[in-house]
């Protein structure tokens, strides 16, 4: 919406209008589009991320957006900063109605050459940052008897891919976590839901995709962030349990379990062609891949 349509048509008072919303890893890609989209709803986000300056930048888009931003240098891995910066959205914001965990890490490699601290890189930031986030705010909902956490997880956290194995590791993970921790607050008026993306245009994504093993997917595959964006809102607002991205894709992975054999081999083609393009388009110099999402 254009500044002057904005300015027209008075205060914004969409959905979310006075929400109190937290989003971690909001400086880029998708939790900086989830972000701004609140903020375009008239809520109150907190803006946690690592890189202040992309975080004072956004803060501002969102206050002239008729939000209300607060910016909080937070690394999710950190558990004692974690704790602080909840402290710091209460006082300014007096709750937190919604957590949306969108910080993530991918360092692709085959399992076979994968780097233990790499593995425990992601795990760090995909599942323990995204416990740190839930259990610093959890008190804060129960209090209130509502609230609502998305979890940004993948696709990759329904079937395990290469050369993305240890990303798949955590996100499955993460997974497992979030749909324990649904049954856990079932009837408390908290929803918990989960957000599965495919490949999505992001600065993670196309970091990832330089692998010699996905140099043959096109980033003309990637679906725009702000698909994500929609499936985040949407589950935020009617408390859904799991959004694919796209619609129906996680169904069809949970088909394909059934049938794990062909899968794999279907994969492992796949995978095949994928590494002999990434080949002949000069693949062979592979620079460390290391990427936010």
């Amino acid at each position: 919406m254009s500044e002057a349509k904005r300015q027209s048509k008075g205060p914004v008072r969409g959905y979310f209008f006075d929400k109190s919303v937290v989003v971690t890893g909001a400086s880029s890609g998708i939790g900086h589009g989830v972000a701004l989209a609140f903020g375009e709803q008239g809520a109150q986000v907190a803006l946690l991320a690592r890189r202040r300056a992309q975080l004072e930048e956004l803060a501002q888009k969102i206050n002239k957006a008729g939000g209300k931003a607060l910016a909080l240098d937070c690394d999710v891995t950190d558990r004692a900063r974690v704790l602080w910066a909840i402290e710091q959205v209460k006082e300014a914001f007096g709750g937190v109605d919604i957590l949306i965990n969108s910080a993530g890490l991918l360092l692709s490699d085959p399992v076979e050459q994968m780097r233990p601290e790499d593995l425990e890189k992601m795990m760090a930031v995909n599942v323990f940052g995204a416990l740190n986030a839930m259990q610093a705010v959890l008190p804060v909902m129960r209090k209130a008897n509502s609230g609502s956490i998305v979890n940004i997880s993948s696709l990759a956290g329904r079937r395990g891919v290469s050369p993305l194995g240890g990303y798949s590791s955590t996100k499955f993970a993460l997974v497992g976590m979030t749909e324990a921790l649904r049954i856990e607050l079932f009837n408390t008026g908290i929803k918990v839901s989960l957000v599965m993306p495919g490949v999505i245009d992001t600065p993670m994504a196309r970091d990832a995709l330089k692998h010699d093993s996905l140099k043959g997917v096109s980033t003309m595959m990637a679906m725009p962030a702000r698909w994500v964006t929609w499936a985040v809102l949407a589950a935020a607002a009617f408390g859904l349990t799991e959004v694919d991205v796209p619609p129906g894709a996680a169904v069809v992975e949970k088909l394909a379990s059934l049938f794990p054999g062909v899968t794999d081999a279907l994969l492992s083609v796949g995978t095949g062609i994928m590494r002999r393009a990434g080949a002949l388009m000069g693949g062979s110099d592979q620079p460390e891949h290391k990427a936010k999402r």
